[in-house]
């Protein structure tokens, strides 16, 4: 019986294992795409130890790196050149009750990686985005939530189904073009938790507490999700209820829920060595090769494979639209939705497309908060997280004294990034200087740039609420 039925304390922070510091929230979207590239290229292992001839003549090695593949058939040549490629990641929520019939996507993501400067990142998407979604023609459009736009292009009859419509949509919303998508059901992904004997998983405060949570939504049918803070160990139910759970929390909760979980896949998937052990890839395989669709070939998957190896953690970053939203109701249904800022929408997706430097400096930035608002700090790190400055690299805390203004300090010739942050806060670069020898006094960290915040900042929430300070 797991932690969730019994309603039992979570494991004490003694026995929490240890685990890889640098991780951010693009580890979700990336993990999910080198996961299944993982499978789809241990399929290819698989044909050729069942039969040589499938891919006669080529060398396919599993250790000392991923050989390109040529083609096969006079088609695409496995090649994925050197522009930028944009994947739409999405995951189903489909219950078991439901069969195989569409089902609306409760996960979406892009990933864009520049193969010229190893780099990538993620950019979330808030199911309840209210979006326009193109008419079956293309000349017009009707509003609906970004989450909708798959079920009604499997069910109503447009060219390509559902992925092609949820393409056209995000490219729409984004005004960017998507090359391939991934589209993964969770329902699957549950076999794939128990098959690697369940993960750990750290619950932050409040937890989760759903008395009348339903896997199979039946009327009377509820199995309690109940997770108090503190490290848990699930399996496949458990990891399910807690990313799928929406009592007493918001879209942008349930975002990072499912963040949490991805990541203690790919730590235990890591612990394990899975795809390095033949057999355990070929379990693998074997459970996981029906839980995901793809318009990507199964000769270019090596090469992401080999492409997502390249890139290091530090030039990975993760971005989300939930800054560019405003809460709304539909007059005609009362539906809740968010709707989009078109110039907020421009905004983050020219940080998500463009800028290689934020990456490139790396800083670590303290925002301290020198106003009387409770929580501000906390707020502007949340709304930096969104923009595509990583989580780890954040530190919030309150400021010695009241500011009656914002001051930008850098300490470590990172120009670039502290500008940058001064125009996300509505500021002029000149409000950015050099630190002196009485600035190392006022800083709580060994942070590159100090952000003390005053009236004058522009600050939005990007994600989900935080501590206050």
């Amino acid at each position: 019986m797991s932690d969730r039925q019994r309603g039992r304390e979570p494991a004490s922070t003694r026995d929490r294992p240890s685990r890889p510091r640098l991780r951010n929230q693009l580890l979700f979207v990336f993990g999910i795409v080198v996961l299944a590239a993982g499978a789809f290229y241990t399929a290819l292992v698989v044909a050729t130890q069942i039969d040589k001839i499938f891919l006669g003549g080529t060398d396919i090695r599993i250790a000392g790196g991923l050989p390109k593949l040529p083609g096969i058939d006079g088609g695409d040549s496995g090649e994925l050149g050197s522009g930028r490629i944009n994947v739409l990641v999405m995951g189903l929520d489909r219950r078991p009750a439901e069969g195989q019939s569409p089902a609306r996507t409760d996960t979406m993501f892009v990933m864009t990686v520049d193969p010229a400067s190893r780099s990538a990142r993620g950019l979330a998407m808030p199911r309840d985005l209210y979006v326009d979604i193109p008419s079956k023609t293309g000349n017009t459009s009707f509003k609906e939530r970004v989450n909708s736009a798959y079920i009604i292009g499997e069910t109503q009859g447009y060219d390509g189904g559902g992925p092609a419509l949820a393409k056209k949509t995000v490219e729409k919303l984004l005004d960017i073009k998507i090359n391939y998508y991934l589209l993964i059901d969770f329902e699957g992904f549950k076999q794939v938790i128990d098959l690697l004997g369940g993960v750990d998983v750290d619950v932050p405060s409040p937890g989760v507490n759903d008395p009348f949570y339903s896997e199979t939504e039946r009327p009377g049918d509820y199995y309690p999700c109940v997770f108090q803070p503190g490290l848990h160990h699930m399996d496949g139910s458990d990891a399910l209820c807690y990313s799928r759970v929406r009592r007493n929390s918001s879209d942008l909760d349930r975002i990072l829920r499912q963040q949490r979980i991805m990541f203690a896949v790919m730590d235990k998937m890591t612990q394990l060595n899975v795809l390095a052990d033949p057999q355990n890839a070929v379990n693998l395989w074997k459970r996981y090769k029906n839980t995901v669709t793809t318009d990507i070939n199964d000769l270019q998957v090596p090469g992401f494979a080999r492409l997502a190896a390249s890139i290091d953690s530090d030039q990975m970053a993760f971005l989300s639209l939930g800054a560019a939203t405003t809460p709304y109701t539909v007059p005609s249904t009362g539906a809740a939705v968010l709707l989009p800022s078109e110039a907020g929408i421009k905004q983050i997706v020219d940080a998500f497309m463009s800028d290689n430097q934020l990456l490139q400096e790396a800083a670590v930035v303290e925002v301290q908060n020198g106003t009387a608002v409770s929580g501000l700090a906390s707020k502007a790190v949340e709304y930096l997280i969104g923009l595509g400055i990583p989580q780890s690299s954040l530190v919030a805390v309150n400021a010695a004294v009241a500011h009656q203004e914002t001051e930008i300090i850098d300490y470590s010739g990172k120009r670039y990034t502290a500008e940058r942050i001064a125009g996300w806060m509505g500021l002029p670069k000149s409000r950015v200087r050099t630190a002196n020898e009485a600035d190392q006094a006022i800083r709580n960290s060994t942070a590159d740039i100090l952000v003390i915040l005053g009236p004058d900042a522009k600050v939005e929430n990007a994600l989900a609420p935080t501590t206050s300070r």
